[in-house]
């Protein structure tokens, strides 16, 4: 093995020194080519195949120009690669404007001017690019992986800049970069300052509308047998929770979501007639009763309308731009999209009922099956009919009779069930396989109950979650989502079902992992308890860090802003006295950026002191040079001189270029040791005072 890795280390030891031999120009392309890729990578999980590669294809081409020094492509050949992506993305998005196709032309003219940087105007306009292609990266997230990424990427592209206005020589990249990060660091309390006192008027300032394009986060509005079992495989965070005093058991955590009441085709959907009749106040039929849970939600954009909430809510929550109401069914909704990260807070009572006490013609529709599907289960439930008339028994006997057989029979819960027809799939599942996740057993109990002539219907959304100990939230996750059943009762309304319970009780009164974690998925069953719990911490600490940045940045609006003026002993201030604040803050970051920046001169004017010194001198004796003139430069032309043209001496003009080449040296070399470097200065600060024609 060692005798094997000894080619693959000298080839890389032979790839870094043939990197540092490279010319100044070349190394600064491929920094610049380098810095590029960064931060147009998480732009591709957003465009086109055909654009990420022919991104990633021309900055490859120009690395290999810059190694190779080859020279640039014919400009004709750019204009073509051009019109070509124009095709393509009219092609694509049927346009080329809008934010999709603008942000995928945008990509391709940064990989094209890449290959055409043959002046400093065509690199100030690469790096133009640059910044804007940076600021594109926030149209499609605003996470914190993005942000840290774009952090990333802005100081790379601020130290290329730098680099290009450096004079002539080889200063280090590592000399740029600090410049970069000092200057970035310097501009960050005016930044903070500005964020946190700019008047918001609704919506937190980064709450930037989403294209309809965009896919969907999470639960839709429809459900097919499968769906929610692969959501089951996605740990992604669908909302956090803040209870305000204890939080209910895990058996009581049902956040609600869509309620599912028409069966076509092996697909559920929802009533359409139940959004028509949605109202800002709760629905006349539900009554509340126990002690209320208060709690303070953050969504994740979902692009649907429906809100979570605990079952069931005195009201409806305020959402900083949404109108919310109420629907019959008991579902919260909002008349647009939620396509920002929400925030708010509501108050549910565990213990409830809702729902008309008699049958009324609208329950019929809860009865409906498709004629012909599902022949055996549609028995089922006539025979369970049969036996509950003949006991004189109403739709609870029925219910607990499929409770039962879920308990009894060898029924499986698992995320991989395999596929089902749409035709019989329910028959398929309850008498042949018995395998399935829990939108199977919710839709063969909900169409055993309507084969019964008992009123059911499908509710979907998420239960339980888990508690995070770093920030003290309830994180609960796409994995958590979750179907369960409703059947109507004459006399008690609407009662809440969910066989899986009967199936895998673990799945709702749980306090260990979801099903998620207990199949090995992703090759996670190689890790053992320690790894696991050490991927457990980190995962938890990621997610506060998410759960703060989302607080205290997306969620920025209106409301925090004025939540934290009033702890600043500010009440209720308008937009004059938040301009003059936001004016005053603007003043004090400016006031301590200049005298930072008055600091930092003092320390380098010295320097040009010292070289406009020697200038000087050297400009008395006969050797003139522009103020831009850099000490390398002038050194090349003293050397130039003829010995019997030169106004100086052999003597002084080899002392001169010394110390041109010294006064360089000192100021673009790295500084590996301050104590040393200070006394170099010192010392040559001395010889050019010294120094004579």
């Amino acid at each position: 093995m060692k005798a094997a890795s000894v080619p693959g280390s000298a080839q890389l030891t032979r790839l870094g020194q043939a990197a540092g031999a490279l010319p100044r120009d070349a190394r600064d392309t491929l920094f610049l080519l380098a810095v590029s890729l960064l931060l147009v990578l998480p732009l591709f999980l957003h465009l086109p195949p055909w654009t990420s590669g022919l991104v990633v294809a021309l900055l490859a081409w120009r690395a290999v120009l810059a190694w190779r020094s080859a020279p640039l492509p014919r400009r004709w050949v750019l204009v073509l690669i051009l019109l070509a992506s124009a095709a393509l993305t009219l092609w694509e998005f049927q346009t080329v404007l809008g934010r999709d196709a603008g942000v995928a032309m945008l990509c391709v003219l940064l990989g094209l001017k890449t290959l055409e940087m043959r002046s400093r105007r065509d690199a100030h306009v690469l790096f133009f690019l640059g910044f804007f292609t940076i600021a594109a990266n926030f149209l499609f997230s605003q996470s914190l992986g993005t942000a840290l990424v774009m952090v990333l990427a802005t100081w790379g592209m601020l130290a290329a800049l730098v680099n290009a206005n450096l004079p002539a020589g080889r200063p280090p990249l590592r000399q740029s970069l600090m410049t970069a990060l000092k200057m970035m660091a310097l501009g960050t309390p005016a930044m903070i300052a500005l964020f946190l006192v700019f008047p918001r008027f609704s919506a937190p300032l980064w709450a930037l509308p989403q294209s309809s394009a965009q896919a969907i986060t999470g639960l839709s509005a429809s459900m097919s047998p499968g769906q929610i079992a692969e959501l089951a495989r996605d740990d992604s965070v669908a909302f956090r929770v803040v209870f305000d005093g204890p939080r209910p058991p895990d058996r009581l955590l049902y956040w609600r979501g869509p309620v599912l009441s028409v069966f076509d085709n092996g697909v559920w959907l929802p009533d359409p007639r139940q959004r028509d009749r949605a109202t800002l106040t709760p629905p006349a039929d539900l009554q509340l009763s126990g002690q209320p849970v208060r709690y303070t939600v953050t969504l994740q954009p979902t692009q649907q309308t429906f809100v979570f909430a605990l079952d069931a809510p005195l009201a409806a929550p305020k959402i900083e731009g949404y109108l919310v109401q109420w629907m019959p069914d008991l579902q919260l909704v909002t008349g647009r999209p939620l396509d920002h990260l929400s925030r708010y807070t509501v108050e549910s009572s565990p213990q409830f009922r809702y729902g008309p006490q008699q049958l009324t013609p609208a329950l019929r529709a809860d009865e409906a099956l498709p004629a012909g599907f599902d022949p055996r289960s549609v028995a089922l439930g006539r025979q369970l009919a049969a036996q509950a008339r003949a006991a004189g028994q109403d739709g609870s006997f029925v219910a607990q009779a499929l409770l039962r057989m879920f308990r009894s029979q060898p029924f499986r819960y698992t995320l991989n069930p395999g596929t089902y027809g749409k035709r019989d799939g329910v028959d398929a599942f309850l008498f042949d396989r018995r395998a399935g996740f829990c939108e199977h057993y919710a839709q063969a109990f909900v169409v055993v109950m309507r084969a019964a002539d008992v009123p059911a219907r499908i509710v979907t959304g998420y239960q339980g979650g888990r508690y995070n100990p770093v920030d003290g939230t309830w994180v609960v996750r796409q994995s958590d989502a979750h179907a369960w059943a409703e059947y109507w009762l004459p006399e008690r309304g609407w009662v809440r079902a969910d066989p899986t319970a009967a199936v895998d009780p673990a799945r709702i009164d749980r306090s260990g992992a979801t099903l998620a974690a207990r199949e090995p998925l992703l090759g996670m069953a190689a890790f053992g308890p320690r790894d696991a719990a050490f991927l457990l911490q980190l995962r938890n600490r990621w997610d506060a860090l998410n759960n703060t940045w989302n607080q205290w940045v997306l969620n920025y609006g209106s409301n925090r802003q004025q939540d934290l003026l009033r702890k600043l002993g500010l009440q209720q201030p308008d937009m004059a006295t938040l301009a003059a604040l936001a004016i005053a803050a603007l003043l004090v970051a400016t006031t301590i950026l200049g005298a930072l920046l008055a600091l930092e001169r003092r320390r380098t004017d010295s320097w040009a002191q010292t070289y406009a010194l020697l200038r000087g001198k050297l400009e008395q004796a006969g050797i003139d040079s522009a103020d831009s003139t850099a000490p390398r430069a002038l050194a090349v032309r003293i050397q130039a001189l003829r010995p019997d043209a030169s106004p100086l001496t052999p003597q002084s003009a080899r002392s001169a270029i010394t110390l041109l080449l010294q006064l360089e040296r000192w100021r673009y070399a790295p500084a590996r040791d301050a104590h040393q470097r200070k006394a170099r200065w010192l010392e040559l600060r001395r010889a050019v005072r010294g120094w004579r024609a």
